[in-house]
């Protein structure tokens, strides 16, 4: 899959750039609250055109469409009416796009179910579920898959916090399940809900430093600072968030030696977000058992909405035990935040970290934990807008059930 030649064209980067910019809705409010923390409309309008890109890709996967999709994917995010009309677009430009690739012109029964097979083909039976984590992790991951493994010591940083935070009566301010041994891979097959927990891993600096819910009660701080990853509007959020639970001298130092340290041992300043996409048939959900009803369909239902009956998420939350080999994955480096913002690609990406000695046997010891994509978008298969509008802010609290929260 070579996503990279589509990720690192300027004219998508600029079209992502005006949907998180856009000055006809950046003051427009969202109807949705994602895991307790403000989202923007703009950030989520973000999330459903990401959506469409991933799939485009897996379903498409021709470099030769590039061009075409950008060319009719940026009219769309100039013109769409909301989030619903929005999303009904995206799902007409995928059927367009596979209209072209098998270049049928008349929109007959069975060209009709000669789209939804070959949608079916490449997403479900050939294509991929997603996990998301920080970029310090993609060599380690291409090289040895991902694993439950835990870091002890990591671990025993992240629960004085969460004492302290929890002695002041703000409980869960890091991740859950600290107690545990080992822990689940959490894989999600929905893309917009695996680039929206790639943006805010790994999960306990994000809501450390500024997407808890806790940050609700403190007027002045920056609710963007994790996602660009700015160690010092993060630090100044924290020390913030301290002062207002009225920490001790004591306590407070505490607090911000572990930021400090886990900070620079993830290399959050130059950190991006990776998503390894991971064959669906390595998790036996490459097959949907009515699909031949979605098929047999075609004729009283609207094809927009059958496709959606495919591409929608059915598998929000996806807990794997066991190891994924590193050949049933591809990992892929996404665009940041900061990169979209500033409609400008990083001069970091290629720069290797550098590490004190501390840091480089601290970074020995780092395994695979507190990356995972608790991600969402449980299918409604009765209604288009589902894929987002529904599912993320809904499923979301499921989600945190289900991991402890």
């Amino acid at each position: 899959m070579n996503f990279k030649s589509l990720l690192k064209k300027e004219q998508l980067l600029a079209i992502l750039h005006n949907v998180l910019t856009n000055e006809l809705t950046k003051n427009k409010v969202s109807n949705v609250s994602i895991n307790g923390e403000e989202y923007s409309y703009n950030q989520y309008s973000l999330l459903i055109v990401m959506d469409l890109v991933i799939k485009y890709q897996i379903i498409i996967n021709d470099e030769t469409y590039h061009n075409y999709f950008l060319s009719k994917l940026e009219p769309i995010t100039k013109s769409y009416l909301d989030h619903q009309d929005l999303i009904i677009k995206c799902n007409s430009l995928l059927i367009e796009l596979v209209k072209e690739k098998l270049n049928i012109e008349v929109m007959s029964v069975e060209n009709k179910k000669l789209i939804l097979k070959y949608i079916y083909d490449k997403y479900i039976v050939n294509g991929y579920c997603f996990h998301s984590f920080p970029s310090i992790f993609k060599e380690k991951t291409e090289e040895d898959g991902l694993t439950g493994d835990i870091d002890i010591k990591e671990i025993n940083d992240l629960k004085k916090v969460e004492y302290i935070f929890a002695n002041h009566n703000y409980k869960n301010i890091i991740s859950r399940d600290l107690k545990e041994k080992s822990r689940a891979i959490y894989i999600t097959d929905s893309p917009a809900m695996a680039y929206y927990y790639a943006f805010r891993s790994p999960e306990y600096m994000a809501e450390l430093t500024s997407l808890s819910k806790y940050y609700n009660y403190i007027k002045d701080y920056d609710k963007n600072a994790f996602y660009e990853k700015d160690y010092n509007k993060c630090k100044s959020n924290l020390l913030s968030l301290c002062k207002h639970v009225n920490m001790t001298t004591k306590e407070e130092t505490t607090v911000l030696k572990v930021f400090d340290k886990r900070w620079h041992s993830l290399n959050l300043k130059e950190s991006k977000p990776c998503i390894a996409f991971i064959e669906r048939s390595e998790l036996a959900k490459d097959y949907l058992p009515n699909i031949n009803e979605i098929l047999e369909s075609v004729e009283t239902t609207d094809l927009t909405l059958l496709v959606s009956k495919i591409t929608d998420s059915r598998y929000p939350v996806i807990r794997r035990y066991s190891d994924i080999n590193s050949l049933d994955l591809t990992v892929i480096t996404m665009p940041s935040y900061k990169e979209i913002r500033n409609n400008e690609f990083s001069s970091l990406e290629n720069k290797k970290p550098t590490f004190s000695s501390l840091e480089q046997e601290e970074k020995k010891e780092e395994v695979n934990l507190f990356k995972y994509a608790y991600s969402s978008g449980k299918a409604n298969v009765v209604a288009l807008i589902t894929l987002i509008l529904g599912t993320l802010a809904l499923t979301l609290g499921i989600i945190l059930k289900v991991i402890g929260g």
